[in-house]
């Protein structure tokens, strides 16, 4: 993810933290050394920290048991909403997805239970003390549970329950409904947010939970328009490529007036990134005209063969936040395609009465 910074590596995942993120330590510390002391916000903003570490390990859950089925997580991104674990695709089966989406909350239980264990050794009157730091880390583990399971995307408890409904209806019916579900119960929290609560930051997640829960249905909604067709039937032909070892100066002055907003990005013959025009542009207008291609381009952009289902390098694009993936045949470079493309594939299928690719109503 873009404007994160690398923490480091877990079994083989990359740990990062969105610039975002700091805003939250900084509004925490920053407010309660004005009301309780510096003292008071240190262990604030460390309290902080250790809940995310929390976080890190519940997204470790998800990524270690789809690892499990042999779906990789290209990286975890610390935000300041939560955590976010990219997989290279979502599990095929209803019983997999049930038990991805179940582990991130399972950590949570098992954190909080061995918190528990541990201060029970103290005793009771320990336990009750709300503000002992380890009692609120225990029970801000039991809120993760609650929060992450309930129903609703991109929550857990939403994918749970998509996962559950999915075994004995279609995906996308299962879909629909687990939506469904979710923006209703996004309105309610809204409403309680709004007049009960009187608490700003709970409407806007409530929208934000109404709007991932359209979209996921929307995006599934498109799974049959895709079933059957080939990458190479969509890919684009031609594109302009850029060499890893041009300024930038040079690259806009090829690309700046293309209608192509993402480039391959070449290096002795071989594909090893991707540029897009955006970061040119913001590059250049920050000084850095004189800056390598190389310097700059997206490396962990997947080559993906010509014949790959559409639909799977479809979700990989989606998953990996990915607007365009560079196309090989043979294991030579052959083509683009882009989100944009597949998109209006999709709208203009939908559009067609007579179906293409010998595909039902």
């Amino acid at each position: 993810m873009r404007g994160s910074w690398r923490l480091g590596t877990l079994s083989g995942i990359g740990v990062y933290v969105h610039w975002s993120f700091l805003i939250l330590p900084l509004l925490i510390g920053g407010t309660t050394i004005l009301s309780a002391g510096p003292w008071a916000a240190a262990e604030a903003v460390i309290f902080v920290l250790a809940v995310f570490g929390c976080v890190v390990l519940h997204e470790m859950g998800h990524a270690l048991t789809a690892r499990q089925f042999g779906i990789g997580t290209r990286d975890i991104t610390l935000l300041p909403i939560g955590g976010v674990a990219r997989l290279d695709r979502m599990p095929r089966k209803p019983w997999q997805e049930f038990a991805v989406a179940v582990a991130g909350p399972a950590v949570n239980v098992v954190i909080a239970a061995v918190l528990f264990l541990g201060l029970i050794g103290y005793g009771v009157e320990r336990m009750l003390n709300p503000a002992d730091f380890l009692v609120r880390l225990m029970w801000t583990n039991i809120a993760l549970v609650a929060f992450n399971m309930l129903p609703a995307f991109p929550m857990d408890g939403g994918r749970v329950l998509r996962s559950l409904l999915a075994m004995v209806v279609s995906y996308e019916r299962a879909t629909n409904i687990a939506a469904i579900v979710g923006q209703t119960l996004a309105v309610v929290l809204a409403l309680a947010g709004w007049f009960v609560f009187h608490n700003i930051m709970l409407v806007l997640l409530a929208g934000f939970v109404f709007l991932a829960a359209r979209g996921e249905a929307k995006m599934v909604n498109s799974f049959p328009q895709l079933q059957g067709v080939r990458v190479g039937e969509l890919m684009q032909r031609t594109f302009v490529s850029l060499n890893a070892d041009e300024t930038l100066e040079q690259a806009a002055s090829r690309t700046l007036f293309t209608a192509q907003h993402d480039f391959p990005v070449i290096h002795h013959g071989a594909l090893v990134g991707m540029m897009t025009k955006p970061t040119m542009l913001q590059a250049m207008s920050a000084g850095q005209g004189s800056r390598y291609v190389g310097e700059l381009m997206r490396r962990d952009v997947p080559t993906v063969d010509q014949n790959e289902p559409l639909r799977e390098t479809f979700d990989r694009m989606r998953v990996g936040q990915f607007s365009s993936v560079p196309i090989a045949a043979d294991g030579l470079l052959v083509g683009l395609l882009t989100i944009e493309q597949v998109a209006r594939w999709i709208e203009t299928f939908a559009a067609t009465p007579n179906r293409a690719f010998g595909f039902g109503g």
